[in-house]
């Protein structure tokens, strides 16, 4: 087995559960391919743990285990998938909801490795290439384990479609049938149709199934504006709370079409609402003077990277001073941000000074992270990468 030393300075931060290394801060790992298992060791040749190496990634080595005990291989993978599922079924009320993450990466201590569940056709997504040679024993498992009536392999996070890619990178059915082209699931009750195969992520937000619910909540007589609005999971669920008209703005045209359906689906007349294809900025600027009692923004990530951060601190404040202009007084504003670069404590610094911008005051009301089938080691802070804000603006 191929060995790395760790530097002293990293060592703590593995054994306290960091799950990465990054390839600028440890040796070059000798005689090690894409998947192999690594030997990581300390001052004195020390065994530390295991990882899993990828020689193509920024992150060179992703932390599988740090106990004696515990030894990477199928057996493991298999126990890790089976607490993982345990853990879903003990704090999910999953009476009414049948679209969870069944195994969220390195929260679930199998780094890089997503499973989503949408009315059983589970869908596998992979952070890295380091899994492609265990693809089959991680498949195995996932059928013992959760029984899906279709798994579909989505493919590596960030790649693009076409003949380039390799076939054992390509999305496909790796178990089971083929899945729908539209999967037809229930979330707290609200129905929705989920294209697992092209939609986006593994065909939706989950990490925002919580806060749709309290969305649900407070929408009662709200008129409502929803911004990057997808396939309208918060407008849906504002409708269904009583909001007496949604507005669902996106830039794609058939995001915008399938939440239109989406009402259908729910016997909500779509009529009686507005389904706008549109860019969320330049929305704002056209309807500037409108009025509506809650606004929702949950945009795409403005901060890929470290790099894009102070970019994105102004574009997040324009935004949201944009749409506070449009929150009637004592309306709500439901702000989100999906960037692991964002820290909490930067986005509600964000959001003063979008309320600074708009002349409106906010009173937070809810401040949120993920919700429990997303979970995050604590000492990984880039896991917590999902900020959802409600607050009322004066």
């Amino acid at each position: 087995m191929p060995a790395v030393l760790v530097p002293d300075r990293l060592t703590r931060h593995v054994a306290a559960g960091h799950p990465w290394l990054y390839a600028d801060a440890v040796p070059e790992v000798g005689g090690a391919r894409t998947g192999d298992i690594v030997l990581l060791v300390g001052q004195g040749r020390r065994p530390i743990g295991h990882a899993i190496f990828d020689a193509d990634s920024p992150i060179a080595l992703r932390v599988l285990a740090t106990r004696k005990d515990e030894r990477p291989g199928p057996a493991l993978w298999r126990r890790r998938i089976e607490t993982a599922w345990r853990l879903r079924q003990t704090t999910l009320d999953l009476s009414t909801t049948d679209a969870f993450r069944v195994l969220h990466g390195e929260g679930d201590r199998l780094p890089g490795v997503v499973v989503d569940l949408y009315a059983g056709c589970a869908v596998l997504k992979l952070d890295t290439a380091a899994w492609l040679p265990h693809l089959d024993d991680l498949t195995a498992a996932i059928v013992e384990v959760v029984n899906p009536r279709s798994l579909w392999f989505k493919g590596l996070s960030g790649q693009r479609g076409g003949d380039e890619v390799p076939a054992s990178q390509r999305p496909r059915v790796l178990a089971g049938e083929e899945p729908p082209p539209q999967v037809e699931i229930r979330e707290h009750g609200m129905r929705m149709r989920v294209d697992v195969r092209r939609g986006q992520k593994t065909g939706m937000f989950l990490d925002q199934r919580e806060n749709r619910r309290l969305i649900r909540q407070v929408a009662r007589g709200r008129e409502t504006l929803n911004l990057f609005s997808y396939t309208g999971g918060f407008s849906l669920a504002a409708a269904l709370g009583g909001a007496p008209r949604v507005t669902s703005v996106d830039l794609a045209r058939n995001a915008v079409d399938a939440a239109r359906d989406n009402f259908a689906l729910n016997d909500l007349d779509p009529a009686a609402h507005a389904f706008v294809a549109a860019d969320a900025f330049a929305f704002l600027e056209q309807t500037a003077g409108a009025a509506y009692d809650l606004v929702i923004v949950d945009p795409p990530s403005f901060a890929p990277n470290h790099k894009a951060v102070r970019a994105a601190e102004a574009a997040y404040a324009r935004l949201n001073a944009s749409a506070l202009r449009q929150v009637r007084p004592g309306g709500l504003l439901a702000a989100a941000s999906c960037s692991s670069h964002v820290p909490m404590d930067m986005f509600l610094r964000i959001l003063s000074e979008a309320a600074r911008q708009a002349r409106r005051p906010l009173r937070l009301l809810e401040v949120r992270h993920e919700p429990p089938d997303h979970p995050s080691p604590l000492h990984f802070p880039e896991g917590r990468y999902l900020k959802f804000v409600l607050a009322v603006a004066e």
